[in-house]
């Protein structure tokens, strides 16, 4: 199920915070345009000299947006989020990128991708499917609510250094493929025509995120570098790291927080992929917290349904459609089991009160 995120909302902070070694990648091309970053980095607290001593070193989202804020606003920097994409390697992803390089095919590589994506990136996710023609689509989109100007520059440097990392598996065998984004073509559109065997087309979707069409004959074909007994010792640390991220959020607001960023509420089943584990463990660990999916998503959809009918004008048909009920009818009584009253007589009551 897609997620699209929210504008002018403040992250919560059980989102696990992000690897800096990509924002610092951005000091180098800074450095060569003469601009200097001290000043920021001062203001959003980041030590340089603490990052250079330990690389694995993170940084919340408030952080990131303020330095992208800071970036951007300096007019020679509009390609700014192409040239740290085109500069990124697959070794950049730290373990993630050895178990990439290790894998089989570049099939295995993408899932690997998508599977551990949030040790890259937690704030977007990365999910596959596939066409009956056994062709793969990735589809990237953020999980969490990004201020609009951050948001279109990581879907910008994420899909171009996909493209990096999926021409640096294969090689001169990469075959023509396709990449669809939300964001309009960017001033530099003419440098993606340079880009090798890939055809980027703009502004084709409607909601923030990126997808990657590629043929089964391209996500077939091997890696030079493949060897499983390294991969496997590899995604054992992987996994580690994820069970790290997992011990230290509260799972309840977590999932609260997902829902309510989400246009449609993830299932359970994709809830459990985000964080890597089984739809029957996610279920147990609610169960020990005494709530469950379902009463979470009941919570989280009234608290919506209220807040449309407090602060839009929109018709209980509107609502019923953006809630995923298949009638005004049915939200109505779904409405009135969970707050006791109809919504036409919650929203009149909130009118007379204000």
């Amino acid at each position: 199920m897609p997620f699209i995120y929210k504008e002018n909302t403040k992250m919560n902070n059980q989102i696990p915070y992000i690897p800096a070694r990509y924002y610092f990648k951005i000091l180098d091309i800074l450095e060569s345009r003469n601009i200097t970053t001290e000043e920021i980095l001062s203001e959003i607290n980041i030590d340089l000299k603490k990052y250079l001593s330990s690389p694995d070193m993170k940084i919340n989202q408030e952080q990131v947006e303020k330095f992208i804020s800071f970036c951007l606003k300096f007019p020679r920097n509009y390609d700014l989020a192409f040239e740290l994409g085109h500069s990124l390697k697959v070794s950049s992803h730290s373990l993630v990128g050895y178990a990439i390089l290790t894998s089989e095919n570049l099939e295995q590589a993408l899932i690997y991708i998508s599977k551990y994506f949030s040790l890259i990136i937690p704030s977007f996710k990365l999910s596959y499917f596939y066409h009956t023609d056994q062709s793969m689509e990735l589809i990237c989109e953020p999980v969490i609510q990004i201020d609009t100007l951050s948001l279109n520059f990581h879907l910008e440097a994420i899909a171009v250094a996909l493209h990096c990392t999926i021409q640096e598996l294969v090689e001169n065998r990469l075959l023509p493929y396709h990449i669809f984004m939300s964001i309009n073509e960017p001033l530099h559109g003419y440098r993606y025509a340079h880009l090798s065997k890939v055809k980027f087309h703009f502004n084709t979707l409607k909601k923030p995120s990126f997808r990657v069409q590629l043929s089964e004959k391209l996500i077939k074909q091997k890696l030079r570098l493949a060897d499983e007994g390294t991969r496997k010792a590899i995604e054992l640390k992987c996994q580690e790291q994820i069970y790290e991220i997992k011990n230290n959020i509260d799972l309840v607001v977590w999932l609260k927080q997902l829902f309510s960023n989400s246009s449609e509420i993830p299932s359970l089943e994709d809830c459990a992929k985000l964080l890597n584990i089984s739809s029957k463990t996610l279920q147990r660990n609610l169960k020990e917290k005494e709530t469950s999916y379902q009463e979470l998503k009941n919570t989280v959809i009234i608290d919506k349904a209220k807040q449309m009918l407090i602060s839009s004008n929109k018709s209980m048909i509107e609502i019923a459609e953006e809630l995923g009920y298949a009638s005004a009818s049915n939200f109505s009584r779904s409405f009135k089991f969970f707050v006791g009253i109809a919504p036409t007589i919650y929203q009149k009551n909130i009118k007379i009160y204000n």
